[in-house]
């Protein structure tokens, strides 16, 4: 079964109870996300300085060279399409549209970002967005912060990982790190010049920290291995590190795709059982944009996460206050406060501008937490209780250790968790 035939039904349920408002308020948010996500393509961005075989890299994925030699594009995309054609986007904010290969086309002057749009199963699930990091580090840095609003998985090419590129990677959000992949190109270069080995063990405790795992890529190698013939030459795709790099990549295209499924399916189980699945059309498959913050609702990262902890501090003085009531059963009552905390929390942070990152990890895990938050109140039982209060207190640590101020007297200790025992 392919994977868009396995994810349609619950797709096209998950729409329909979205539709007719068949949730509960507080979790229409939360199924709206998830449809978002299983309706669009993994973005998998292929990062890295100038000279580092990116756009080698890609084709060799795809196993076809649809990303020719160009410079002055600063972003190129390859995502499935209906037919193949690519599309231009301007600095003045206007669109090109040509049918065939980027190969086949001259860029028209002003391009600031490609999409290539081709017929290939791969694509249905993944996009391969190729990001170049050129110009000054400032810019750099922007770049990677831009990267990271909308990435699933980085694929970072370098051939040293110097320091300049640890401190541009540095600031990456840790549930975007623990999706990636740093891949040492041109590996059989390295290998003939005796210093393969080396570089591999002196990046070891970087990765164990920075990155999902480490590839070294013979990509020359791993291209001729499946294009040269009219069968992969297995021994070589493999030798050449391409094939554990692929495997890897689709491995994690294919857990993130898991997860969505499963949160979208205990969603559908609990409240809406007996929903059939309703055919529609299939929605087209866009670029992914770039967050913008409004101006009027940004604030610096201190203060909100200022207001965050006062906000805490607040949410915890009310369920000390309240939790010896009887009205409902303790733990149901501690669930349901820990899941509109998470909820108000994660909203609240999202008002940060996007450009300091120093607090994007803290954005991220807010949004985790509210949605573990709903699924521990799918239990509703007294360990999903006290794992909700001590979400909650590590959160709370870790805005805590990030705050400008001291967080003293922030609660969510054990006399809330104690209440639903």
């Amino acid at each position: 079964m392919s994977q868009s035939s396995y994810l349609e039904p619950v797709v096209d349920r998950l729409q329909t109870a979205l539709e007719g408002k068949l949730f509960p308020s507080e979790w229409q948010q939360w199924g709206s996300r998830l449809l978002d996500h299983l309706r669009k393509p993994v973005q998998v961005a292929v990062l890295g300085q100038p000279g580092y075989g990116k756009s080698t890299l890609i084709n060799m994925m795809l196993a076809q060279p649809v990303i020719p030699r160009v410079e002055g594009i600063p972003v190129i995309e390859v995502a499935h399409g209906p037919k193949t054609r690519t599309l231009f986007e301007l600095e003045d904010g206007g669109c090109v549209r040509r049918s065939g290969l980027l190969t086949d086309q001259a860029v028209p002057e002003g391009t600031i970002r490609a999409r290539l749009e081709l017929e290939e199963d791969i694509l249905l699930r993944q996009n391969f967005i190729e990001v170049g990091l050129t110009g000054t580090l400032s810019h750099q840095m922007s770049m990677v912060n831009w990267v990271v609003q909308w990435a699933d998985i980085i694929l970072w090419c370098t051939d040293s990982f110097d320091e300049s590129e640890q401190k541009l990677w540095a600031g990456v959000p840790d549930d975007i790190k623990d999706h990636s992949f740093l891949v040492l190109t041109m590996a059989d270069r390295q290998m003939m010049r005796g210093v393969l080995q080396e570089r591999i063990a002196a990046l070891e405790p970087i990765v164990a920290e920075e990155f999902l795992c480490l590839y070294p890529i013979a990509t020359e190698q791993a291209i001729t291995a499946r294009s040269a013939g009219p069968k992969v030459n297995q021994q070589l795709w493999a030798q050449s590190g391409g094939k554990a790099l692929l495997d890897g990549v689709l491995s994690q295209v294919e857990s993130g795709r898991n997860a969505d499924m499963d949160q979208a399916q205990m969603l559908l189980n609990r409240f809406a059982p007996n929903l059939p699945a309703t055919p529609r059309a299939k929605p087209s498959m866009v670029a992914p944009a770039a967050p913008s913050a409004q101006a009027g609702d940004a604030k610096t990262g201190e203060e909100m996460l200022t207001e965050a902890l006062q906000f805490l501090q607040d949410r915890a003085n009310e369920m000390l206050a309240t939790f010896s009531r009887q009205d409902m059963p303790e733990s149901e009552r501690i669930l349901e406060s820990c899941v509109s905390t998470a909820e108000e929390l994660a909203n609240m942070l999202h008002r940060i501008d996007p450009s300091e990152l120093v607090v994007q990890d803290i954005v991220n895990d807010a949004q985790e937490s509210a949605e573990m938050m709903l699924l521990f109140q799918l239990e509703k039982d007294e360990d999903a209780a006290v794992d909700a209060v001590t979400l909650l207190l590590q959160l709370k640590k870790e805005i805590a250790r990030k705050a400008p101020v001291p967080a003293a007297g922030v609660g969510f200790g054990n006399g809330a968790a104690n209440a639903g025992q």
